[in-house]
């Protein structure tokens, strides 16, 4: 199957809102001396970090924390780097991704599964590096595209 990428409905970009408020809200409980600042990835990492600490069992709760830190992520990726939310479609399934350089590097991340593979392996502090590695990807793509004009 070719992968298939699409806009999102307004249903899907509620609940991406709904995830980023969550975020903060798991700032607030995890990092509580980062609970009055805005959030940003070095925040996020300190929170993950400390809940990671606090070895998570429950499925619901690693599923959600996994969504809400995923998907914020993903928003800087968006607001950050000019990347777009989608819904991309492939052999495996559908699933929420942010999405750059269409026809020209095709990149393309999955926020939450980014966090999950991380969870998986008890990695921590990972958010605001693979932000700059990725940033500085995107930089390498477009202008490598940019001298094939």
């Amino acid at each position: 199957m070719e992968q298939k990428i699409e806009e999102l409905n307004e249903k899907e970009h509620e609940w991406i809102a709904a995830q980023v408020a969550a975020a903060s809200h798991f700032v607030a409980e995890f990092s509580s001396l980062d609970t009055n600042q805005a959030l940003t990835l070095a925040v996020l990492d300190r929170a993950f970090a400390k809940w990671m600490g606090s070895n998570p069992s429950d499925a619901s709760q690693v599923n959600e924390t996994i969504n809400c830190v995923g998907v914020a992520f993903g928003t800087f990726l968006v607001d950050g780097i000019g990347m777009k939310w989608v819904i991309a479609t492939d052999e495996y399934g559908s699933d929420l991704a942010v999405y750059a350089l269409p026809g020209q590097g095709d990149v393309l991340v999955y926020p939450a599964n980014f966090v999950a593979k991380r969870w998986k392996r008890r990695e921590t502090n990972f958010l605001e590096d693979s932000y700059l590695n990725i940033k500085r990807d995107v930089e390498a793509l477009t202008k490598q595209w940019a001298t094939r004009s």
